[in-house]
């Protein structure tokens, strides 16, 4: 994605007001200064976890970024307010997207690829987008910002997931087992990604659904299906970046709503399958190629 287009219209816009503030930290000609020239960087966008045990695939993840660009400043930045929050009371500073590219231009870094770690362009990704883009300027701000696509944006994308789902996520299955991968959701029209993903997915595997916690019903609706076409057991896996508060509590927790309650009630035998996404080198391959797609595009 190419972000270029605006700064021709930032340097334009901002000639009145914001040209002599500039004399006291730049040592420039008379007229218009271009944009500075700075380090490049990493941002690695995820919706993010307040379980600190979650945080080891984060770290995975940004490890085998630091080897594959070890010349570049690799940060973390998360986008979910209440979980930055969470960390905050325990002495843990997480940073939003804005934050983190904040410090980063205060760092000398002025060409960023953001690689978000989210599963779709759905609402954290478009959060992650407008941040990026809101920091933009070529003399107070990131001078270029190149977005790296989520898990799952193209056809390509999503065969590729549907591919290591395929290869790692479904085990040996007899003809009354069933798998159930469950994302999180999102209030976006890209919530249809999640049965598209599953129309993949049914070429290789009948008994296998795509489900979403933003759909009470789904447990028990899925269940019944899967009962009538006599199925005995259901691997039950969540479809989400690391295995954090949902996974835990919401399909493999106590409370009645849990996923794994309402299957097991219903006298399905349910094997619990708590990764992450970021646990799978397949997964990780995708992103990989999407970050070295936004790194590309920095001039």
């Amino acid at each position: 994605m190419h972000l270029d287009s605006h700064h021709s219209e930032n340097r334009h816009h901002d000639h009145g007001h914001a040209h002599g503030n500039d004399h006291h930290s730049h040592h420039h000609h008379e007229g218009e200064p271009g944009p500075r020239s700075g380090r490049q960087g990493i941002l690695l966008s995820a919706f993010g976890c307040a379980l600190p045990h979650t945080h080891k695939h984060y770290d995975l993840f940004e490890d085998e970024v630091r080897q594959r660009y070890p010349d570049m400043e690799v940060r973390r930045a998360f986008t979910a307010n209440r979980v930055r929050a969470k960390l905050r009371t325990r002495g843990m500073e997480h940073l939003s997207v804005a934050e983190a590219l904040s410090r980063m231009v205060d760092d000398g870094i002025t060409h960023v690829a953001v690689q978000s770690l989210h599963t779709l362009p759905g609402v954290e990704y478009d959060w992650t987008v407008q941040q990026a883009k809101a920091m933009r300027h070529p003399r107070k701000g990131v001078v270029q910002v190149e977005i790296g696509a989520p898990l799952m944006k193209s056809m390509k994308d999503m065969e590729r997931v549907a591919e290591v789902i395929n290869q790692n996520l479904l085990p040996d299955l007899g003809p009354d087992d069933a798998v159930i991968l469950a994302g999180h959701g999102t209030y976006h029209q890209c919530h249809a990604l999640y049965p598209a993903l599953e129309g993949l997915l049914l070429r290789n595997t009948p008994n296998i659904a795509v489900g979403t916690l933003m759909d009470s019903a789904q447990p028990a609706t899925l269940g019944k299906r899967f009962l009538g076409r006599g199925v005995r057991r259901i691997f039950l896996a969540p479809f989400m970046c690391v295995p954090g508060h949902h996974v835990r509590v919401d399909l493999f927790g106590d409370r009645e709503h849990a996923w794994e309650r309402i299957l097991s009630s219903m006298d399905i035998e349910v094997v619990a399958v708590p990764t992450g996404s970021l646990e799978y080198p397949g997964f990780r391959a995708i992103w990989h190629d999407h970050l070295d797609e936004a790194v590309a595009a920095l001039s």
